[in-house]
């Protein structure tokens, strides 16, 4: 499902608008009738410390209405935007900040952690270069650019930016992020130790890495146990196919499909990326964060471009829309059951997905069972010589068949076993085996001189020939 995710962000700020009377009383005086005046800045970032970025989006975006080119507003918006998991939009509020202050390095760094959510690992360490280089301390960029190298495939300068950021204060998502790191490096016991502070207090999202390191490396049993503990079944029963195929990936395509649901087809169900209705501000790991929209383009993503004074330079269609565009907007309920019909639809993908795996392994055990019985059979009934000397339609009168033929011609069936193998609609009665060819030939020769009418056969490896009791 596909929308214009700055659209939706001011509608929903346009519902916060719609203050009812009784509200806008209690904003205007206390209990002791005293008026209050209220600042939606400082309810904003009251919100932020909350873990609430949405009611701070929209208290910022009411900043905005209001003043479109106030700075700190735009830095806010962008920070919570990403904080709801739409990077979209909070790349558009921090380019709007940097073209006023284009030597903050705050908003460099806004920028470069929503880069990082748009799997743009280059430019967002780039433009984390320029945040530190702007006083930014290294510490404050670190989670983000922890997993900036993490998608680059460079696990150890990952696991220093993790390192520095944990040794300064404890975090919880850089402690998920770090064991993730060191699985995508193979490190299973590091990393199983990392976690273990955290499962130790029942941190469901740690339970969650646990699934993907188990899966990582290599324990692909282990994961789908850890999967089935902490998903809902149908969460798990889709995310097995994809478990066994963590391991066979390159770093760099571990921490895209761990982290963002992303394998290199890009076909993957969104619950590897959204397993979690917490935000990811709340601590959760960005593999649990909720995600804009379940979409299943293959679309490459658009490579940002910088100017020489190192500003993210956006395409024209990529800057805010206006307001007179928020009306075409689909209404909160439209949206929320499209969005389920997309993740029904999505479900249902990656069940067939399951299903048409399933058949295909299934078909594949069988096959190389056919394969293995072929290879006993031929193993046991190789290519032999043999010489026919009567035939019969009724298998079990072979035997009577047999002695008519030693009582008329004694002394050539003499010392011979009899044998029988099917031939269309009859079976044949063999002699034999005979060691080549050849001396299946001199026995034909031997015998219609003396007159018994009989000629050679030749039995393929694998075709099965019956003694005749």
């Amino acid at each position: 499902m596909k929308r214009n995710s700055f659209v939706s962000l001011l509608a929903l700020a346009s519902a916060f608008l719609i203050i009812p009377p009784a509200v806008a009383q209690m904003d205007s005086a206390t209990a002791g009738d005293e008026p209050v005046i209220t600042d939606p800045m400082a309810q904003a970032r009251d919100a932020m410390a909350r873990g609430d970025p949405a009611e701070a989006l929209s208290r910022y975006l009411r900043v905005l209405a209001r003043d479109p080119g106030d700075l700190d507003a735009l830095s806010g918006a962008g920070s919570a935007a990403l904080a709801v998991g739409d990077a979209d939009a909070a790349i558009n509020f921090f380019v709007r900040a940097e073209k006023i202050s284009p030597r903050d390095g705050r908003v460099k760094a806004g920028l470069g952690s929503a880069l990082v959510q748009k799997e743009q690992p280059r430019a967002a360490l780039r433009l984390f270069d320029n945040a530190t280089d702007l006083g930014v301390p290294p510490v404050d960029v670190a989670l983000d650019r922890g997993l900036a190298y993490d998608l680059r495939g460079e696990t150890r300068k990952a696991q220093a930016e993790y390192n520095l950021l944990l040794r300064a204060r404890p975090d919880a998502e850089a402690t998920r992020r770090l064991a993730l790191s060191l699985a995508m490096s193979g490190d299973k016991v590091g990393a199983l130790a990392t976690l273990d502070p955290l499962l130790q207090k029942r941190d469901i999202a740690a339970w969650r890495a646990r699934a993907f390191v188990l899966a990582m490396t290599g324990d692909t049993a282990g994961a789908e146990s850890a999967a089935y503990a902490v998903l809902p079944r149908y969460q798990a029963d889709a995310l097995r196919p994809f478990l066994s195929r963590l391991p066979t990936l390159k770093a760099a395509e571990k921490a895209a499909a761990v982290h963002f649901g992303h394998f290199p087809e890009d076909k993957v169900p969104m619950e590897m990326a959204q397993v979690s209705p917490v935000p990811a501000s709340k601590g959760m790991p960005v593999a649990a964060a909720p995600q804009p929209s379940p979409s299943y383009s293959s679309a490459p993503a658009t490579r940002p471009r910088f100017d020489s004074s190192g500003r993210l330079v956006m395409k024209p269609d990529a800057a805010a829309p206006t307001t007179s565009t928020a009306s075409a907007e689909p209404s909160p309920a439209r949206q929320a059951a499209e969005q389920k019909a997309a993740d029904e639809r999505s479900l249902a993908e990656d069940r067939r997905a399951a299903q048409r795996k399933a058949a295909a392994e299934k078909a594949a055990a069988e096959k190389k069972a056919k394969a293995q019985e072929e290879a006993k059979a031929r193993k046991s009934n190789p290519e032999r010589y043999w010489v026919q000397i009567a035939s019969g339609a009724y298998k079990p009168d072979l035997d009577k068949e047999w002695d008519k033929q030693k009582k008329a011609h004694g002394k050539l069936l003499a010392g011979k076993t009899p044998w029988t193998t099917p031939f269309k609609a009859t079976n044949r009665l063999l002699i034999g085996p005979f060691p080549s060819k050849g001396a299946a030939q001199d026995y034909v020769n031997d015998a219609r001189a003396a007159g018994l009418s009989s000629f050679p056969v030749t039995t393929s490896a694998g075709q099965k020939v019956e003694r005749v009791d």
